[in-house]
């Protein structure tokens, strides 16, 4: 057969395309999990990690070159698309989509295959380019991209169970995702306090439809590799326990949930092969099952966790485990604690002790794109519902850090970075411009704006490490710098302002900090950037903004060490663009300010060049000094899924 230039006419081959680029990128991710997890002399790790980017952006030339010839040439260019190349690629995606590690080009691909098929009315081709289109959208962000999550899958759900007598055994099974993914979009709102009983009704009328294709499945199962692991429905209607109280639901709705529940434990419960993971979550469910129908009290939950916290604490906050039971039992307690003790206001202490393991084990996670996907939508959900019940503000701060920032080692280093300029920028300000301040944080005066000094240093500092937390939900979109974004990436990372504000509004503590997340990406006259929905210009927290937007790009444009897609610019280029910007994307007032002091050009520019690799060592040893995961773990983490495409069961 003639070798084609661009793509493939068979399975096995687009299969093995995406295998290799996964383990590119799988291996990336474990070098950077590898090198941060190390215990290096100073020196010697930042040399490493200069490399390391060296070797980020020899691999982004190689993928870019491999995608602008096999997956480009058809997406960029629709008409190139025949059946032969489409169908054993949307074969082989939909039939790996929870392995593939470049999202964006998933749902590039899924996008311009969309059209295709309709011409073609392929009804199959099209329940397949939905699936693949919703599965991206939800793992690079559940929250946002939710409504199209869930108009994808009921797309494709109307064309699986109307054709699913048509459809061949892996068809069969691969499309049960779609119910998957719709549970996984219903349990997240119930997360999220979103709880109403229309909601809980289409939980149970998903769980009997589901239920119904699996026994339809499996009927005609002749051992075929693809149905080893499906999905555990009961599980999912059973999870909804965990998120709901007593009085919540109706009488019907509880016996549903009580009944998948009691499945679960029947069916599984008894099996010495599951893991001690699999039993917590399961037990879990079933308490909080039987909680709901009147069976249980709250007492006896209580008692069964301190139980649980006392033989499995170890094993599971600390035993270094990353498979996805263990994660499913860690937020089981989690939500069974924050439903139970938080919000039925009983033994605080247990809630306090569970809440500070969960943010231990969720912040030390190591990188692939499915560990993002997880931890990005249990993070920003535990923030919302649970952080708030956090009192004191330096905790509350610590917490959020390490769930948000510190899952990114690239946007730590950054904001911390961002805050260390931005108090040189405010220091100058405070010494030659004190009024700009007035008014800010009580004060009423310049004198006084002198006098509170230490107050404008620290409040500054905490916004600037809290402008760009909002990255929490796209941390497949960060930690992966060896392709080019593609349009939707782009788009869920122009979400983050709005989700870093979305947080620091619901957090008492922190919600001063609201306009500085929301704000940060705006220009300063307010006519470009984004969101568009937020006028920076009407903020009361505006010089700050405007300072953190100048250290923002001062920072971004200047990194030598760790910006794998761009060259680093000279400090003297930048401060060119911020003269070419004045009065339009940056403050003219800052930026004069900047101009007319030699001595803070010449600060900052020596901070660019030489603090950098002190705070990015630093930043290091603080991931250290708070993980939990042993240096091993990224080699020995024990996932469903492994990350390579098999090609042997086609």
């Amino acid at each position: 057969m003639e070798k084609l230039t661009h793509g493939f006419c068979t399975r096995e081959g687009w299969t093995r395309l995406f295998t290799d680029y996964n383990m590119v990128i799988s291996d990336l991710n474990e070098a950077s999990y590898g090198l941060i997890q190390s215990d290096l002399p100073a020196e010697e790790w930042v040399e490493r990690y200069r490399n390391h980017s060296a070797c980020v952006r020899e691999a982004f030339v190689k993928n870019e070159e491999m995608l602008d010839q096999h997956v480009r040439w058809f997406t960029r260019q629709p008409g190139h698309w025949t059946r032969d190349i489409a169908d054993p690629l949307i074969c082989s995606l939909f039939r790996y989509i929870t392995r593939v590690q470049d999202l964006g080009t998933a749902y590039e691909i899924a996008e311009s295959l969309i059209d295709f098929y309709k011409e073609a009315g392929n009804d199959i081709g099209l329940m397949k380019c939905y699936t693949v289109r919703a599965m991206s959208c939800a793992m690079l962000d559940s929250i946002h991209l939710g409504e199209e999550v869930w108009k994808d899958c009921a797309a494709a759900r109307g064309i699986y169970e109307r054709r699913f007598k048509e459809l061949s055994p892996e068809e069969k099974s691969m499309g049960l995702s779609i119910y998957d993914l719709q549970f996984d979009h219903m349990t997240t709102r119930l997360k999220l306090g979103r709880i109403a009983k229309e909601q809980i009704d289409l939980l149970v009328s998903c769980h009997r439809a589901a239920v119904k294709a699996v026994k339809e499945t499996m009927a005609v199962d002749q051992g075929y590799p693809f149905n080893s692991v499906l999905p555990d429905f009961d599980y999912q209607l059973g999870y909804t326990a965990l998120c709901i109280s007593p009085g919540q639901c109706s009488a019907g709705q509880a016996a549903a949930i009580y009944g998948a529940a009691r499945r679960q434990m029947r069916e599984n419960g008894a099996n010495l092969e599951h893991s001690d993971s699999y039993r917590i979550r399961n037990r879990l469910i079933c308490l909080m099952a039987e909680r709901l129908m009147g069976l249980c009290s709250d007492e006896a939950v209580l008692t069964e966790m301190y139980g649980m916290m006392e033989d499995f604490a170890e094993e599971l906050f600390e035993g270094g485990t990353f498979n996805q039971r263990s994660i499913e039992a860690v937020e089981a307690m989690q939500l069974a604690a924050e439903n139970v003790a938080c919000r039925g206001g009983r033994d605080r202490e247990l809630y306090d002790d569970i809440q500070s393991l969960f943010i231990s084990y969720l912040s030390s996670r190591p990188y692939t794109t499915f560990i993002d996907y997880i931890c990005g939508s249990q993070n920003y959900c535990y923030i919302l519902s649970a952080m708030p019940h956090t009192n004191n503000r330096r905790d509350l701060l610590h917490s959020l850090l390490r769930l948000t920032m510190f899952r990114q080692v690239q946007t730590a280093m950054h904001s911390i970075m961002v805050a260390k300029l931005a108090v040189e920028i405010l220091n100058a300000v405070i010494e030659r411009r004190p009024a700009l301040l007035a008014g800010q944080l009580g004060t009423l005066s310049a004198e006084e704006v002198a006098e509170k000094r230490n107050e404008f240093v620290q409040y500054i500092y905490y916004g600037a490490l809290l402008h760009d937390i909002g990255k929490v939900l796209c941390s497949s979109v960060i930690n992966a710098q060896s392709h080019r974004l593609g349009d939707l990436e782009f788009r869920v990372l122009r979400y983050h302002p709005v989700t870093g504000g979305e947080m620091l509004e619901n957090l008492k503590g922190l919600s001063e900090f609201r306009d500085i997340a929301l704000g940060h990406q705006k220009s300063f006259d307010g006519r470009s950037g984004y969101p568009p929905e937020f006028d920076n210009t009407a903020s009361p927290q505006k010089i700050f903004i405007d300072i953190i937007t100048i250290c923002d790009s001062l920072d971004a444009a200047t990194d030598h060490l760790g910006r794998n897609y761009t060259t680093a610019k000279e400090f003297d280029t930048v401060m060119g663009e911020l003269r070419a910007g004045s009065g339009s994307r940056y403050s003219d007032v800052l930026v004069d300010l900047l101009n007319e002091d030699q001595n803070l050009q010449g600060r900052l520019k020596s901070f660019l060049k030489d603090g950098r690799r002190d705070v990015y060592f630093h930043v290091h040893e603080y991931i250290m000094s708070e993980s939990v995961a042993c240096q091993e773990a990224v080699r020995t983490h024990n996932w469903l899924f492994d990350l390579t495409l098999a090609s042997q069961d086609k």
